[in-house]
């Protein structure tokens, strides 16, 4: 049995941590971490744990931690000095945030900059499972991705080792995801105001998004050439979930794309590729709450473009289930333990 704490307990993704780990049968004890509401229990911040999880918040103190393994749901800050001391005394830590994501030390600090630790940057694993899991199993730090770079990667994945790949132009590769506004984090904000969320839709960032180099960084690593995202998040008037929309262009595919897709993540458990219809259209209802990723793929043989549809839930798969996974993975548990969530419908 394990112990577990979560660093940054009181935000979203710390809250979807706790309701994973409660139910989670290898663990036997979570310390919930939050320097602003440490001493008041979980369930007066995250009522959904009420009768669940009433232990109270306790305040940072990396030093004395005896957990098993670490996950820091917090913003990149200080703690991040002392995470060499943790994996020095045997503890296994997952990061949630995007310092170190970026396995290149010039474009993590341009991107994400603050506390700089080479042997960390060399030492982290990136924690997509369907694209590393070897190295995650032997992993004592991963960095989980972003909740934009799961849904794209993973809708652009099986292109590598297609026999079209020499034909396919990864220099011009457009991505439009469209996310919950959950993404943006706990913190209340003006733009995110119910008044101007409700009935709207807003693009941001349009020229520059910091998991653009996240994206680009992993999809250069898989495809070993050089490759170009251009990349439009917009934030819609719902509170999770996130759909992307991957446009590629070849002028020579000629296999059928779901069936390829299909036999690419067999085995997978938790990516789901649509088949049977007429679009194979993914929808965001059908994963929210879940670990999965429903992917469908559509070729306009007239103009060689290829349309990849992808659908996370941002808070699960994109965030606190992936990073569930990556801990069953890294301790040797099944790596769906803890995750057979299944959303309801309608």
């Amino acid at each position: 049995m394990v112990k577990a704490t979560v660093v940054g307990a009181s935000g979203y993704m710390g809250g979807e941590l706790l309701r994973l780990l409660v139910r989670h049968p290898e663990i036997e004890e979570i310390v919930s971490v939050s320097r602003s509401y440490a001493g008041k229990p979980v369930s007066s911040l995250h009522k959904n744990l009420y009768k669940v999880l009433d232990l109270p918040f306790v305040d940072l103190d990396l030093d004395n931690i005896d957990s098993d393994i670490v996950f820091f749901a917090a913003p990149h800050a200080d703690w991040f000095a002392q995470v060499p001391s943790l994996l020095n005394r045997g503890l296994k830590v997952i990061t949630l945030g995007g310092k170190f994501r970026i396995q290149d030390p010039v474009l993590d600090h341009r991107v994400y900059g603050g506390y700089e630790d080479p042997s960390l940057l060399e030492e982290r694993v990136y924690g997509l499972p369907e694209l590393y899991r070897e190295d995650i199993k032997k992993a004592r730090f991963v960095t989980n991705p972003g909740c934009y770079p799961t849904s794209i990667l993973l809708g652009a994945l099986p292109l590598k080792g297609l026999v079209l790949e020499d034909k396919i132009d990864f220099e011009k590769i457009v991505a439009t995801s469209i996310s919950g506004t959950s993404g943006a984090g706990a913190k209340p904000s003006v733009s995110l105001h119910h008044p101007e969320m409700c009935d709207n839709i807003r693009p941001y960032n349009i020229f520059f998004h910091r998991h653009r180099p996240e994206i680009e960084f992993i999809l250069k690593d898989t495809f070993k050439k050089e490759v170009n995202v251009f990349f439009t998040p917009s934030i819609a008037n719902m509170p999770r979930g996130i759909i992307s929309y991957v446009t590629l262009f070849s002028s020579e595919v000629d296999i059928d794309l779901t069936k390829y897709f299909t036999a690419f993540y067999k085995g997978e458990p938790f990516v789901r590729i649509i088949c049977g219809d007429d679009e194979n259209v993914p929808g965001i209802l059908e994963v929210v709450g879940t670990n999965y990723c429903d992917i469908g793929v559509n070729l306009d043989e007239s103009s060689g473009r290829i349309l990849i549809l992808s659908a996370v839930d941002n808070l699960i798969k994109g965030g606190s289930g992936q990073a569930v996974q990556n801990m069953n993975i890294m301790l040797g548990f099944n790596e769906t333990t803890g995750l057979d969530l299944v959303c309801g419908h309608p």
